[in-house]
């Protein structure tokens, strides 16, 4: 597949469709899926595309999972299901926050629709972040940290306490395997690895921890060579 370069206010990038050619898809993509007559702004949408590409060529670079960068340069193709379910979540984000609330709610739902994750535009997203066919994943309003990797069928969410919800706090560098969950008042350290089906609800990790079960193993040795399998900041 062939990839064009973008210049982005954070770099250059590459892409398998220049921006107004992605804005485009994006915006057929809502029209099929959504057919209820709104007129859908177009300008807003590449203006968004753009700044997510951006986002791309910031966070990408970090990321050492094969397929994610050529030459240190973010690579995103239309036709990756994680790397297109990432950036769907940086463009509702970016609408979000310039007040085009309708179209990144369409833009949320279509990545609900894709690829099943639930990732209301609201939630602020980390600078660097990877999802892994991310499939029945649902990540609320927690406070995200850098370097946050996401599998399949995990859970991000809060829980609730005196009629309000709790949400979690993660530090930099958090690795959610398969059916991994993270609920309600739980401050999570920086490098710290859920292995699959771990939970932690209303409980502190400390920095460097790995969690098996609800089990959590301080300054495990295997979480560095887990984090740096995802993320180039933590190779050894």
């Amino acid at each position: 597949m062939e990839y064009v370069a973008i210049n982005t206010g954070s770099g250059r990038m590459w892409s398998t469709l220049a921006a107004p050619a992605l804005a485009r898809y994006v915006l057929n993509q809502i029209a099929a899926l959504f057919p209820d007559g709104k007129a859908l702004d177009a300008a807003a949408v590449e203006a968004g595309t753009l700044e997510a590409l951006a986002a791309v060529a910031r966070g990408w670079r970090h990321i050492a999972l094969a397929g994610y960068t050529r030459d240190g340069e973010g690579v995103l193709s239309h036709l990756h299901g994680d790397q297109y379910a990432a950036f769907l979540a940086l463009l509702a984000r970016t609408l979000s926050t310039e007040r085009q609330a309708d179209l990144a709610t369409r833009v949320y739902l279509l990545n609900k629709a894709l690829h099943g994750l639930d990732l209301f535009h609201e939630v602020a997203l980390p600078e660097v972040f990877v999802f892994v066919h991310p499939v029945g994943s649902v990540i609320g309003r927690a406070k995200l940290g850098n370097f946050l990797c996401v599998y399949q069928n995990c859970s991000i969410g809060g829980s609730p306490r005196d009629g309000i919800l709790d949400y979690p706090v993660l530090g930099d560098g958090v690795l959610m395997y398969a059916k991994s969950s993270i609920i309600g008042n739980a401050k999570v350290g920086g490098r710290v690895v859920l292995a699959a089906g771990a939970t932690v609800i209303n409980t502190d990790v400390p920095d460097g921890a790995l969690v098996a079960g609800t089990t959590i193993k301080p300054e495990h040795e295997n979480v560095l060579p887990f984090l740096s399998r995802i993320f180039t900041k933590f190779s050894t």
